[in-house]
């Protein structure tokens, strides 16, 4: 978990594009929202693998707001009965689960459906709000920082100036950076 946080960290102060950081915060918290345990997850879990997002900020999202996800459940139970209770999406929803694999994205369990449109709702806000903190952070609050008395202090260090040498040599050599 440290390293991811040390990845995120990195990717902020970083030429990442605020857009993938966004990207991968709002994908994190759709993870968060949408329960675990069926085939829906696993299949955005992957999806969002595929796509070029910061994996990082994607997992130290999904850590932080998944244990705060069940404050939603109330509303999204509320939101996924107002759905499956649909009588025009009654004949949509039965014969979906006689569909071979879809039953198991557990479509018809009121939390999963809610979460799901929740989930379609926040995501371009929530993407929106990311790409403004990102440049937020990077304008006002890592000049701040960086020019701390504490963070200079910690870069005096011979071993914190050895690693940051390493590191720094190791992104060089893979990219990491690159646009």
């Amino acid at each position: 978990m440290i390293a991811f946080i040390a990845k995120l960290l990195t990717a902020l102060n970083a030429n990442s594009r605020p857009g993938e950081i966004a990207a991968a915060l709002a994908c994190g918290c759709v993870l968060a929202l949408i329960p675990g345990g069926n085939l829906l997850w696993v299949v955005l879990f992957i999806l969002f693998f595929l796509l070029k997002l910061h994996a990082a900020t994607m997992l130290v999202t999904t850590a932080l707001l998944k244990p705060l996800a069940h404050l939603a459940d109330p509303l999204l139970h509320k939101t996924g009965l107002f759905i499956l209770s649909r009588l025009s999406l009654q004949p949509l929803f039965v014969k979906a689960a006689t569909l071979p694999i879809l039953p198991f994205t557990h479509f018809n369990d009121t939390v999963v459906m809610g979460s799901l449109i929740w989930s379609i709702i926040l995501w371009l806000p929530l993407f929106l709000l990311g790409r403004l903190l990102v440049k937020g952070y990077r304008s006002r609050l890592a000049p701040k920082i960086a020019e701390s008395k504490v963070v200079k202090a910690f870069q005096k260090i011979p071993l914190i100036k050895k690693i940051g040498s390493a590191m720094k040599k190791t992104s060089e050599a893979w990219g990491y950076f690159a646009s």
